[in-house]
């Protein structure tokens, strides 16, 4: 991007811990990046849930996660209670997409089933493919957003016996309207503005009256990771300028360098 030694870029991401993205950007020359993150995650587990989980652990045909939050607060759970990885049994795991595997990875464990797009529903039908799915016992994994459709197909068109655990909470963050972020965004606007989850298309569009651009703002163009975001952004009207096919640093860095012209 030759331009970019003689024009500065301004690019907003909006989650949280984006050091790796960030330096990517920044390496490029020429590119302010800043973070503004819309969700907060954190653990959110019930304890008497997952003891009742814990006593049914090892007689799982499948545990299917559905983020990489989910894959890091479970096992951060498990591990509390059984000190050892193999506690977990024979049972396959199946994870939504490529950076839930990477997650799975860091445990020393590898997933048996992602599919090639990341959702719950096409995880669901992989599994299906890699055998029959009826009267199997499936732990879900999920954080309190996650949509249970997927539960209903495994319990209602796979015959499935599901359990599922919340093991993490995503929240909206309430931008003030009178703090620096929501300020310099009124003011200066970005070029670009990345999404990672549906959810932080949501707060954006709760926090939309304290985030109005002034007449001299630089209107910015919308990068989605995933479809599920990118459809979570068209929901509101918006058009989504590059989809980044996954939430590696490296895609969602090339997504974001393909909209600063």
């Amino acid at each position: 991007m030759d331009k970019q030694a003689t024009k500065k870029f301004r690019v907003v991401l909006t989650r949280e811990n984006n050091s790796a993205v960030a330096e990517i950007l920044r390496s490029k020359g020429g590119i302010e990046v800043v973070e503004m993150p819309l969700i907060k995650i954190e653990r959110n587990v019930e304890d008497a849930d997952f003891a009742d989980i814990m006593e049914e652990m090892g007689t799982y045909d499948w545990i299917t996660f559905s983020s990489a939050n989910g894959v890091r607060h479970f096992f951060e759970q498990f591990l509390k209670s059984a000190q050892d990885i193999r506690a977990i049994g024979i049972a396959r795991l199946a994870c939504v997409g490529e950076a839930t595997a990477r997650e799975l990875a860091n445990f020393y464990l590898r997933a048996d089933v992602v599919p090639d797009e990341s959702n719950a529903i096409e995880m669901i039908r992989k599994m299906g493919d890699y055998e029959t799915l009826d009267n199997l016992k499936i732990l879900c994994v999920h954080g309190n957003l996650a949509a249970r459709d997927y539960i209903e197909i495994l319990e209602k068109e796979h015959h499935a016996l599901v359990d599922s655990v919340e093991v993490y909470k995503t929240s909206r963050v309430e931008l003030d309207k009178d703090s620096p972020e929501a300020k310099e965004f009124r003011k200066k606007g970005a070029d670009a503005v990345v999404f990672a989850s549906p959810s932080a298309v949501d707060s954006f569009a709760k926090n939309a009256v304290n985030l109005l651009l002034g007449d001299k703002a630089v209107r910015p163009k919308i990068v989605a990771i995933g479809s599920t975001t990118a459809e979570a952004v068209k929901k509101y009207g918006m058009a989504v300028a590059a989809q980044a096919e996954s939430p590696y640093p490296e895609s969602v860095a090339e997504a974001v360098l393909s909209v600063l012209k």
